[in-house]
């Protein structure tokens, strides 16, 4: 009986540059894939398909961040090749910035290997974009940028190797919330079903991505519910980790991802947020939205972005004097107002 062919996945609407990609791969032979501080799976997931579709071509490439792998993306086939920006020095001419609204979002140590006459490609689904890179692909449509990176693979005729599909589809699965969020769309399932059928695995996917915790972000997530506030009247819920939470339950910052979403869901919240004390004087912010809230705007007066209804943000200051100004810029902007100014 003859295979029924896959339904093909439409692209998201837009007008796509897809011939200045193909021609940006064909140009340059060594490349480095660079994406955002404390990346998630999208920002991974992202580099790592483009890094395994390079690797086919004959092609050099490096992918690297300033963040470690978080231990629950170590699964991703090629995480273990993924190198900290700090440990790179020689400079490149062909640089993919993925997943950025802004190229200043791979952080110094990334800049610094961004060569003055580099060629820099973007593909990104922000809000915000500050226009960089050519070429460029930024659609806001898209639910991940691993659904772009999809569409500039094939759209070059690159086969979707299991390794692609494994990180593509964890890239997707975890900017929709295990196809959860509101980005979730029949484009994006019928996307999904086909990295599926090209060898990601849901299962162990979803079980990295939002099963397996270690003791230590166990122990960690206990004190910060112990933490929970709320303000505007239960519209504004927050969760707060001290340097001396995580030394209590010997934990790093990187045992408190996906705590948020615990703020999150506090009934009667629009918006939750956590703040994590991450070094002396270092405070990590992580803002999710009901939908209702745009906290990328939030997230842009303290110097971060992301979308709306999930964004960050990395402040200096003491933990509890940054902690006022966040919660009163939530409560202005819950009750309609603009958020508060930065500072």
């Amino acid at each position: 009986m003859p295979a029924t062919p896959a339904t093909p996945v439409p692209k998201v609407p837009d007008d796509m540059p897809y011939a200045g990609f193909r021609a940006f791969i064909d140009a340059h032979d060594d490349f480095l894939i660079l994406s955002h501080i404390d990346p998630d799976g999208d920002a991974l997931g992202s580099s790592l398909g483009v890094y395994w579709a390079l690797r086919g071509l004959g092609k050099r490439a490096v992918v690297a961040n300033e963040s470690p792998v978080p231990a629950n993306l170590v699964f991703l086939p090629g995480a273990s090749e993924i190198r900290l920006t700090r440990d790179l020095q020689a400079q490149r001419r062909a640089v993919f910035v993925l997943d950025c609204s802004s190229i200043d979002r791979v952080g110094p140590a990334g800049m610094a290997l961004v060569a003055p006459d580099a060629h820099v490609a973007c593909v990104d689904h922000h809000a915000g974009s500050d226009g960089f890179g050519n070429p460029r692909l930024v659609n806001v449509d898209a639910s991940a940028t691993a659904e772009l990176i999809h569409e500039i693979l094939e759209d070059y005729g690159l086969p979707i190797t299991p390794e692609i599909a494994a990180a593509l589809y964890t890239g997707i699965a975890s900017d929709t919330g295990a196809f959860r969020f509101r980005n979730t769309t029949p484009r994006v399932l019928r996307l999904a079903a086909r990295l599926v059928e090209r060898g990601a695995d849901p299962s162990r996917t979803a079980e990295s991505l939002f099963g397996r915790k270690s003791a230590a972000s166990l122990r960690v997530l206990g004190l910060a519910l112990a933490s929970l506030e709320s303000r505007a009247d239960g519209k504004v819920s927050a969760l707060t980790i001290s340097r001396a939470m995580f030394d209590e339950a010997k934990a790093a910052p990187e045992d408190a991802d996906g705590i948020v979403q615990y703020a999150q869901t506090v009934n009667g919240a629009r918006v939750g947020v956590l703040l994590q004390e991450t070094a002396p004087g270092e405070v990590r912010i992580s803002f999710r939205s009901d939908g209702t809230v745009d906290v990328n705007l939030v997230a842009g007066r303290f110097g971060g972005g992301g979308h709306r209804n999930a964004a960050g943000a990395r402040l200096r200051g003491d933990l509890n004097v940054v902690r006022e100004s966040v919660l009163g810029a939530l409560e202005q902007a819950v009750n309609g107002g603009p958020p508060a100014p930065r500072g």
